[in-house]
């Protein structure tokens, strides 16, 4: 009798420990659905920057793989004006293309550089700044989608590519491969292929990240750009960029005078001749003259008007005495 009462309470406790073990991995099993669901909705959680259609510029969480992630160095501080200097100044090269193109057209970069440098500002640590973006490029000159993932590492603007020139039907999926921005997670190409089919060219300031998941990876990613915001080939191009603003500002003071000569000129040309005879022309109108006549000068020796030009408008001015 004790036996079976021994017996008894071993089958009850096996079934317990039984029943506790079933509860728990169901729980666990709850959790693990709670977590991805956070994550999920966590990735998407804040409004999309700038969206239309089915392109965006938004933030998500970091992506997470089987590598440890470092903390990015967000919120940063990048201008739109350099975001846009700094992409502006990225050229791909097509396999079977003679010469390499601007990875993002002007109006790409409009909208890049004033969205991504809120997404930047905004952007927590464990946070990165992604986007989709269609434009039209050479050389086949019809619609196609770039996506990439953008976040600040060591002061330094890192730019993982996804989607590179890829055909844009209006029918694309919205939630499909084609809009799924970069990875840090790295993929090796397929056998016999080296790459997608396009190389980003080498430029002052811009390297591409090397190393993989583990210590014995050392393969160059060409999909990962890292690019310094400070070197001298952005600074040139501020200069450049300046130096032209300030060009087109003359040129265009240099049109409204000659418009008023044309003007003058022309005025000149319609006031009837008197039968009085010809005056002397006063001080003030032979100043006036000589300024013309040394403004026409300018023109000319900054290669504004030819020497056609020149003579026509000098032979004008003079043709009014």
């Amino acid at each position: 009798m004790e036996r079976m009462t021994v017996f008894g309470r071993m089958v009850t406790l096996n079934r317990r420990v039984i029943l506790a073990a079933s509860l728990a991995l169901s729980l666990a099993g709850c959790g693990s659905n709670l977590l991805n669901n956070k994550e999920n909705a966590e990735t998407h959680a804040r409004p999309a920057i700038w969206q239309h259609q089915h392109q965006f510029v938004r933030i998500e969480s970091q992506d997470r793989d089987s590598i440890l992630v470092p903390a990015n160095d967000h919120p940063a501080n990048f201008s739109a004006n350099l975001i846009r200097k700094m992409l502006d100044s990225l050229e791909v090269q097509f396999e079977g293309e003679a010469k390499p193109v601007a990875m993002f057209s002007p109006e790409e970069l409009e909208i890049l550089g004033a969205a991504v440098s809120r997404g930047l500002a905004q952007a927590g640590p464990r946070e990165d700044v992604t986007f989709a973006i269609a434009g039209v490029h050479p050389p086949s000159g019809s619609r196609v989608i770039s996506t990439g993932r953008l976040f600040v590492e060591n002061d330094r603007l890192n730019l993982i590519i996804g989607a590179l020139h890829e055909p844009y039907p209006e029918s694309a999926d919205p939630s499909g491969p084609l809009f799924a921005p970069g990875s840090r997670k790295y993929t090796a190409p397929d056998q016999g292929k080296t790459n997608a089919g396009w190389a980003i060219m080498g430029k002052i300031g811009m390297q591409h990240k090397t190393g993989g998941a583990i210590a014995s990876d050392v393969v160059t990613r060409p999909d990962w750009l890292i690019l310094n915001p400070t070197p001298d080939t952005f600074r040139e191009a501020t200069k450049m960029w300046e130096e032209s603003a300030q060009y087109q500002s003359e040129q265009q003071k240099m049109h409204q005078k000659i418009e008023e000569i044309e003007q003058s000129i022309e005025q000149i040309k319609q006031t009837p001749a008197s039968g009085a005879p010809a005056t002397a022309a006063g001080p003030m109108e032979l100043d006036n003259i000589e300024q013309r006549l040394q403004f026409l000068q300018q023109l000319k020796n900054k290669g504004l008007i030819d020497d056609a030009e020149f003579r026509t408008k000098k032979q004008e001015i003079l043709d009014r005495f």
